[in-house]
């Protein structure tokens, strides 16, 4: 019974407040299996695990409440470990609002003069 108890308690539960986004703070939340808190585990990151340019980052320390802050530096998929227990995740890329606004405008610019050019060099034909 005490055996059962203390592999139990090894086991956490690692979740994020938030879906993770490039540059964008979240928050790591590492539980027990019986949905307490674990305060002073340590938070890592790997990402690109199991190529080459593997990279791995300690995020910090879970604070009393079982909770570290992570801001991603890195997109793409990455696995969050405390302890032995890992979460697989996608960090996201971020895109500034006005930057879709303006690569549409260019997008119509640019079909607007190819239909132009079309129409006038089709209307010089005898």
């Amino acid at each position: 019974m005490i055996l059962v108890s203390v592999l139990a308690a090894a086991h956490a539960a690692i979740t994020l407040e938030a879906p993770p986004v490039l540059g964008e703070e979240t928050v790591v939340v590492v539980l027990d299996a019986e949905g307490h808190p674990r305060a002073g585990q340590t938070v890592r990151v790997v990402h690109r695990r199991g190529l080459a340019a593997q990279r791995e980052f300690a995020v910090g320390i879970t604070d009393g409440r079982g909770r570290v802050r992570w801001t991603p530096q890195m997109a793409g998929l990455a696995r969050v470990r405390a302890g032995e227990e890992p979460l697989d995740v996608r960090i996201d890329w971020t895109l500034e609002p006005t930057s879709i606004p303006l690569l549409l405008g260019l997008l119509s610019l640019g079909g607007l003069a190819a239909f132009g050019y079309g129409v006038g060099v089709g209307a010089r034909r005898p």
